[in-house]
């Protein structure tokens, strides 16, 4: 999938004053972009880190376990969140929110691709004939698709914390898709109230809504 190679959301590391970008935030946890390969000496698998997240300008406190590391990200979860902390981040996660600052990016003619925050992304395929064959939402560590063969499915979404190949802004990234063993109605909702906040045309807006429908 392509992502972009910038992100606004930034984490300063206590220990060393050293700031990350975040590439995926969720309410439970993040990945940090570390590009110097002595940074990823401070995260062992394992390791307890603080720091602080900056978030729209406003700066929070957090405690966070390393659980993956990868050449180029490294995956924390979340520990001991302040409840004042944790309001904060599920006002800023919230899909009606993040719907609003979608933005598109220039892409290939046969696709659109539309950016948030938080690595937030919604793409969409066209065919050889022009109309839309396929649906990919990712959104808080989720992912929501349809495919005009196989339908709807919804899942869980991770890094392979593979190498990425990088093109400019834009990094080509593998993402490992964990289907859901059956469609999870809330990631729906989800991506319907992030594509009805968001800024698509009213009439993709309306009919990407209805392919997430699903049948009886």
């Amino acid at each position: 999938m392509p992502r972009l190679n910038l992100s606004a959301e930034q984490f300063r590391l206590q220990q060393n004053g050293k700031i990350f970008s975040i590439v995926d935030l969720s309410p439970h946890g993040m990945a940090l972009r570390v590009l110097e390969e002595n940074d990823l000496l401070a995260f062992p698998v394992g390791a307890h880190v603080e720091g602080i997240v900056n978030l729209n300008r406003e700066k929070y406190p957090v405690q966070a376990r390393v659980r993956h590391v990868g050449p180029e990200l490294v995956g924390f979860e979340f520990e001991n969140l302040t409840e004042s902390v944790s309001s904060a981040l599920n006002r800023f996660l919230d899909p009606s929110v993040l719907g609003t600052e979608l933005k598109p990016i220039p892409s290939n003619e046969n696709s659109l691709w539309y950016h948030g925050p938080s690595g937030t992304d919604v793409y969409l395929w066209r065919g050889v004939d022009g109309s839309y064959k396929r649906i990919a939402i990712v959104v808080l560590a989720s992912f929501i698709q349809w495919d005009e063969t196989s339908g709807i499915s919804t899942g869980q979404i991770e890094s392979s914390f593979e190498p990425s190949e990088v093109r400019g802004v834009v990094r080509f990234e593998t993402l490992l898709l964990k289907p859901d063993a059956a469609i999870d109605s809330r990631k729906l909702a989800i991506a319907k109230t992030l594509l009805q906040s968001s800024q698509l045309p009213q009439d993709l807006k309306a009919w990407c809504v209805r392919q997430l429908k699903p049948s009886n």
